[in-house]
């Protein structure tokens, strides 16, 4: 060869050599992130499937028919039983401070209402009521002057009961630190004997009746129980603690990455609490917080039954509460679906003479497993926060079913919940879907604090 033809072999192996080298980068970087192309397949296969499950799953989850029809019956309030035949209800809360005198009562003089012997449902905080005088009566919302004694609304009783109500006057209750207006209501003779019955003390109260689905889905709705064998499953129970643990872990990061970015507020390294209370501020939290990632954290939780949706499933309603050192420090509440199957039992054999009679029945339930479907945790982002009250979590009672109903009919329940919140507690209607619950009127709101903790000093 030429020593002048040199440079051209050398570039053209230059350029071949550049190809090549060009050609393995792009090659590398066809490789995916998670793997070699065999591996990335596979995960990918996975990865469809988990979504298809996924897919399948919402579509069975069927969103209630038409929430319009509660809507049309208009808002609906939250009714406590007053006496063995009157109920009492809000229709406006924090209307005035109740210290001093509002101008509800200027220049009047309210009455006191006589008090039952026996006072009802405590929850609501409804025991001491005053009816306004007549020339108050402009100074009032517009529904409580145009609402007329005798007027008839409609109250759900319980799942499978509704009853008419009359109204009798207006009142004014004190709730804390405030004054709520509503009215008191009478049981007709007729109904008094179904109000006595009925085993709860709070009621779901409304203007008109609510128009019914059609067809109605006849499936009421309460609580199951004794229908279903979850409470003796062991592995039920296992799968159900795995699914809350993780669902926590979720909720914790979410929670913690929202002090992260309110670190450097004015308020993030207050120090009015003893960190001995186990509710610090910040470091505090997030060291408590990182244990409860490593599963340090001892759970507790109780389980109840409820028949909810048109599919006939129960939902499973769990209230859980994580501890570090014997102290609360998560709370959650969350719901599960119960896939459930009728299990067969073996026929017994004929009973010997005069040995006790077996149980008739040849079937039962019996769960299979649990699916989570919502989860709250707002409690203990308020407990973060410093926003919770000292005892909150010392029993699972921060949050609790009072009532359930069904009042168009369509299979899925309306709850009436009541609930520990920062400085106060609510009791409010919601209507249930497996996304999580749907507020259906503003609570009635009731101050934790004392009354006289409400006059500045």
């Amino acid at each position: 060869m030429r020593r002048k033809n040199y440079k051209w072999v050398a570039t053209a192996v230059g350029i071949y050599l550049f190809i090549m080298w060009s050609a393995y980068r792009w090659s590398i970087r066809q490789i995916p992130d998670d793997g070699p192309i065999l591996a990335h397949i596979e995960k990918e296969a996975v990865r469809k499937g988990l979504e298809q499950r996924a897919e399948e799953a919402r579509k069975q989850i069927a969103p209630p028919t038409d929430e319009a029809r509660l809507n049309a019956a208009g808002p609906a309030y939250v009714a406590a039983r007053y006496d063995a035949t009157h109920v009492v209800f809000m229709v406006t809360t924090d209307t005035e401070s109740r210290f001093p005198v509002s101008a509800h009562t200027p220049n009047g003089s309210p009455t006191r209402i006589s008090a039952p012997a026996r006072p009802a449902a405590p929850l609501a905080g409804l025991q001491e009521l005053w009816e306004p005088d007549s020339q108050s009566l402009h100074f009032f919302p517009k529904i409580i002057q145009t609402t007329q004694p005798g007027d008839q609304w409609t109250m759900n009783l319980d799942p499978a009961s509704t009853i008419a109500v009359a109204i009798e006057r207006p009142v004014i209750a004190p709730l804390g630190c405030s004054l709520a207006i509503g009215f008191l209501a009478s049981v007709p003779p007729e109904q008094q004997s179904a109000f006595a019955a009925s085993r709860s003390e709070y009621f779901a109260l409304r203007r008109a009746p609510v128009e019914s689905a059609i067809p109605p889905v006849n499936l009421p709705a309460g609580e199951a129980i004794g229908e279903i064998g979850w409470p003796q499953s062991r592995g039920l129970n296992t799968e159900i603690e795995t699914q809350l643990n993780g669902r926590m872990k979720q909720e914790l990061a979410r929670i913690d990455a929202s002090l992260h970015a309110n670190a450097h507020s004015p308020g993030a390294t207050a120090t009015d609490m003893p960190v001995g209370n186990v509710r610090p501020y910040l470091k505090e939290w997030l060291r408590a917080d990182r244990a409860l990632a490593r599963g340090e954290g001892t759970l507790d939780y109780d389980i109840r039954a409820f028949h909810l949706a048109p599919d006939g499933q129960p939902r499973l309603y769990v209230r859980a509460r994580w501890k570090l050192s014997d102290a609360p420090v998560f709370l959650m509440s969350a719901w599960f679906r119960a896939e459930t199957s009728k299990a067969e039992t073996p026929k017994a054999e004929a009973p010997k003479p005069n040995a006790p009679a077996a149980a008739s029945s040849d079937s039962a339930l019996a769960t299979d497993q649990a699916v989570l479907l919502s989860a709250d945790s707002s409690w203990s982002a308020a407990m973060r926060n410093g926003e919770a009250p000292a005892a909150l979590g010392e029993n699972l009672d921060f949050q609790t079913i009072l009532n359930e109903f069904d009042a168009d009919h369509d299979g899925w329940a309306e709850l009436l919940i009541h609930s520990q919140d920062a400085a106060s507690t609510t009791i409010g209607l919601y209507l249930y879907t497996d996304v999580g619950l749907v507020p259906m009127k503003t609570p009635l709101r009731r101050d934790a604090q004392s009354p006289e903790s409400c006059i500045d000093p």
